[in-house]
């Protein structure tokens, strides 16, 4: 972490037009609290286990998990028993220049919206000590945002004085307070700052794509204008119209499109070169990668799902799991990754970071979220239309417990250097055990939370449920190639149409059982750690082949007279079928598939709504959404 305490007399040695800075803390030089800060643990309460790592300390510095960049300060009041947290965080000294203007401005969250801890933030003149803060609060926050907030406040009352600032979590059993890029600043008039900037990593050819940008107001002015230039080898520079409070952040979209012709590959520089007319030039640069794919690839969305039979809450993640399994099974993935219990694969546990229980992943790009049917409802909805650089088909081989998984990937895209792993997990059903280890903890036992799925009602089952009424669905067994994928089983050329192809090899246990067990394929994306595509196949019975991909092209869509259906068949009967939210097939055609195939399905008749559209032959299904107008 960068710190910068500067002297009174170089503050005004810097030109009006750039930001005056007394005090700048991010915390990112190491995992304790920085020289000349100081925090006090006033309520002397036990922390829950699950933030044991508090320990006796009111405030501590640890790794940005609401970011994943840099560390934060982190406070608990998530007490056992519960109470009320009193815990504070003091400044160093900070000399205040006698002029106006000056601020203090800090980032702070909570990170679970159903328990938002709020804060109390003061300024002393006469130490650094609780005693010391006797003048009423500066800020109240009874419930900070679920999200990082720049707060802020003048300090134009304490000109010329040292001072000392305080924040209190003052919460009655909540969960955690984030407090992150902590600030004693005059800013500038007109300064923005470019947080981040997104794009789809994947699209197809001809295809415009958004390029947005996170825009922070950093200056003293509101923004009214922001001049952003993408450039590729050709700039794209556009004035943009806006309305940007000072400390606020909005979100900036460039008013011209992505658009490639052709398959290609591309780094954009993303750069705002002015804010209301005037120069900018620092924290205003950002840049994203781009692929054009020939076809869209079938994608399938990856829940690994964080669990143990110790968690009383956690059976919300075993409904949820068998919903998504039961609605989607041939576009969803779901992996038990148990923490704590029998079952638990410590690689895979260490590796997955999942903290909070139940918790859960997905897509490895989505960290650390809740878990609930609806949370993974709208998981699957943000990832599954989402472009995949290639296709995954499946094999198995092999006799007995001696069991080979060859996994292909069919790219549709280009890369000069690409950086992709393929693996595989192995997960098993119904899995049974003897002994307290297999009993599960059940919080909803005779509580006001209905639940039912997964073989129980948990609002009447027992808690613990006995392990002789358990049998646990999902569970990860193995990680074939390791968490991140095998080294060497994608090569770094890759053309589009190329195929990339791997054989993993597997023991099956004694104490499994190989009927109930299901190879899933993953292409990890090694820069982001991102799934990419996932795929699953049985291994019941060995020798079964999945095609490599069904490249789908779904247009219109919306629809409302006919759909038409483009797909790539391998030979043989294909049945594209249009199916409702309730799982009823509404129309489908039956179509021999050789090669570029084209199906033309009506759907006037068909109520508007939301449908699955399916391409279906002997060795799998491939769906997308469609929605009838």
């Amino acid at each position: 972490m960068k710190k910068s305490l500067l002297a009174f007399s170089a503050l005004f040695s810097v030109g009006s037009a750039f930001s005056q800075v007394v005090l700048s803390e991010n915390f990112d030089a190491g995992t304790t609290l920085p020289a000349g800060w100081a925090q006090y643990n006033v309520d002397g309460l036990t922390p829950a286990s699950n933030v044991s790592y508090m320990g006796t300390n009111a405030w501590v510095v640890r790794a940005n998990s609401a970011t994943s960049s840099g560390n934060h300060l982190v406070s608990t009041s998530w007490y056992t028993p519960a109470g009320v947290s009193n815990d504070w965080v003091v400044s160093p000294s900070i000399a205040v220049p006698n002029s106006t203007g000056f601020m203090c401005q800090f980032d702070v969250m909570a990170p679970d919206a159903q328990f938002l801890d709020g804060y109390k933030v003061y300024v002393s003149t006469t130490g650094n000590t609780v005693a010391d803060f006797t003048n009423p609060a500066v800020l109240t926050v009874a419930a900070a945002p679920n999200t990082y907030t720049t707060q802020s406040f003048s300090l134009d009352a304490y000109m010329g004085s040292n001072i000392y600032i305080a924040i209190q979590n003052n919460s009655n059993d909540k969960f955690l307070l984030f407090v992150d890029n902590f600030v004693v600043r005059k800013p500038m008039n007109d300064d923005a700052m470019l947080l981040s900037s997104s794009l789809n990593r994947y699209s197809l050819t001809n295809t415009n794509n958004t390029l947005s940008m996170q825009v922070k107001n950093d200056g003293a002015n509101a923004i009214t204008s922001l001049t952003i230039d993408w450039n590729d080898g050709t700039a794209h520079s556009s004035v943009i119209t806006t309305n940007i409070a000072p400390g606020a952040t909005a979100t900036v979209n460039h008013p011209t499109a992505v658009n490639y012709a052709t398959v290609v590959e591309e780094d954009l520089n993303i750069t705002i070169t002015a804010v209301n007319g005037n120069s900018d030039a620092t924290d205003n640069t950002s840049s994203n990668k781009i692929n054009t794919v020939s076809a869209n690839s079938p994608k399938v969305v990856l829940i690994e799902e964080g669990t143990g039979t110790w968690c009383g809450w956690c059976p919300r993640g075993a409904v949820a799991m068998e919903h998504m399994t039961d609605t989607y099974p041939n576009t969803f993935a779901g992996v038990a990754v148990h923490n704590g219990d029998p079952m638990t694969v410590t690689a895979y546990d260490d590796a997955a970071g999942i903290s909070a229980f139940p918790g859960a992943n997905v897509d490895r790009a989505l960290l650390g979220v809740d878990v609930s049917t609806q949370d993974f409802e709208n998981f699957y909805d943000e990832r599954i239309d989402l472009i995949s650089p290639a296709g995954l088909g499946i094999q198995t081989g092999g006799s007995g417990n001696s069991v080979t998984v060859t996994v292909n990937a069919t790219f549709r895209t280009v890369f000069a250097a690409s950086n992709y792993r393929l693996g595989v997990i192995i997960t098993e059903d119904n899995v049974t055990g003897t002994g307290s280890g297999y009993n599960q903890v059940n919080y909803y036992s005779g509580g006001a939370n209905p639940l039912n799925g997964a073989g129980h009602n948990w609002q009447t089952a027992p808690d613990p449920v006995p392990a002789a009424d358990m049998e646990y669905d999902h569970v990860g067994r193995a990680l074939l190639g390791g968490y991140m994928g095998q080294a060497g089983s994608v090569p770094a050329a890759i053309t589009d149409g190329q195929v990339a192809s791997y054989t993993f090899n597997y023991t099956v246990p004694g104490t499994s059982n190989r009927a109930n067990m299901h190879a899933v394929a993953v292409l990890i994306d090694q820069n982001t750690g991102e799934v990419v595509n996932a795929k699953q196949i049985s291994l019941a019975t060995l020798g079964l082949a999945e095609a490599s991909t069904i490249n789908m092209e779904v247009f219109p869509n919306p629809a409302s007279d006919f759909v038409n259906v483009k797909f790539e068949g391998q030979g043989g009967e294909y049945t594209v079928s249009i199916i409702d939210l309730a799982g009823r097939t509404v129309a489908s055609k039956v179509v021999t598939g050789a090669g570029a195939t084209a199906v033309e399905v009506p759907v006037a008749g068909l109520v508007a709504g939301n449908y699955m559209i399916s391409v279906a032959n002997e060795t799998g299904s491939y769906t997308q959404k469609l929605m009838v107008k």
